[in-house]
């Protein structure tokens, strides 16, 4: 394996449905660039008590039209029910350092099965059995997860997260537009954002991007990378795939249609666990 030419910061939450919707750009960055690009999942936390986006003046009525928009204009599985509260969604993302600290192994695997969790179902993400639904999809102790969040040094590191989220770099700044603002009223990347390094240099994303811009990006940083080819079946997508696909991710991968993709999944091999409006599809059936 080839150390990573390029590191990636990628600010984003669990919970947050641009974020999820960004999944198929992500994925087909590390189909192009394998092991010579390296991200890593930094967590914005986007409501850190019960009260924040009501004080912030966001209805829960606006949350579920919000991701009901989100679902319908890029295709990931997204539940779009009305919650019966509001999410403190930093809950989640300390799982999420926590797990990243102590397994960064499983880091990736549990970060997606809390959104599959929180996202395509109507669990709520902050729930400690949501949290623990995750931790064992992810192939980990749920009590150590527990564990982990529960640690000082782990609570360090989420506010380092946020901290560096709430400090948009000059160039990020020249684009407010791409940005949000705390309740406080300070300047914070959106999610997903993402911070590409090599060396000395740093280039920002911020905001929702399609691939094409990081993939720019990351050849202007590391023209030496010759890109993997786009794949010619979902079959090879999905034997690629560390996890069952969504009909979005595998069109992204492959940068053709939705409907297209879905037409393929249908007539190959794949199995569709459906969820949401969508299904996740895999080359071997779904649990029981």
């Amino acid at each position: 394996m080839q150390d990573a030419l390029v590191h990636i910061d990628a600010f984003g939450d669990p919970y947050c449905p641009w974020d999820f919707s960004a999944e198929p750009a992500r994925l087909r960055l590390h189909w192009r660039f394998g092991d010579a690009i390296a991200i890593r999942h930094r967590m914005v936390g986007l409501s850190s008590t019960l009260d924040e986006y009501a004080r912030r003046g966001v209805a829960i009525e606006a949350i579920a039209r919000a991701h009901a928009h989100i679902r319908d204009r890029f295709g990931m599985p997204i539940d779009a029910s009305l919650p019966g509260r509001y999410t403190v969604t930093v809950v989640a993302c300390r799982a999420v350092v926590g797990v990243r600290r102590n397994a960064p192994d499983h880091a990736d695997a549990f970060l997606r099965a809390l959104r599959v969790v929180g996202l395509s179902t109507p669990a709520m993400i902050d729930d400690p059995e949501t949290i623990s639904d995750a931790a064992r999809a992810a192939g980990l102790d749920p009590d150590e997860v527990v564990a982990w969040s529960a640690e000082p040094a782990t609570d360090q590191e989420l506010a380092d997260d946020m901290a560096a989220a709430r400090a948009p770099s000059p160039a990020a700044l020249g684009m407010p537009e791409r940005l949000a603002k705390t309740v406080d009223g300070i300047w914070r990347y959106t999610c997903p954002s993402y911070r590409f390094t090599r060396d000395e240099l740093t280039l920002d994303a911020p905001g929702f991007q399609p691939s094409r811009v990081y993939e720019v990006i990351i050849s202007n940083l590391a023209p030496e990378i010759t890109p993997r080819p786009d794949p010619q079946t979902v079959e090879e997508v999905l034997a690629w795939a560390p996890y069952p696909l969504a009909t979005a991710e595998v069109a992204g991968i492959m940068e053709i249609a939705i409907d297209a993709a879905r037409d393929r999944l249908v007539a190959s091999t794949a199995h569709p666990a459906p969820m949401a409006n969508d299904a996740y599809w895999s080359l071997t059936p779904p649990a029981a």
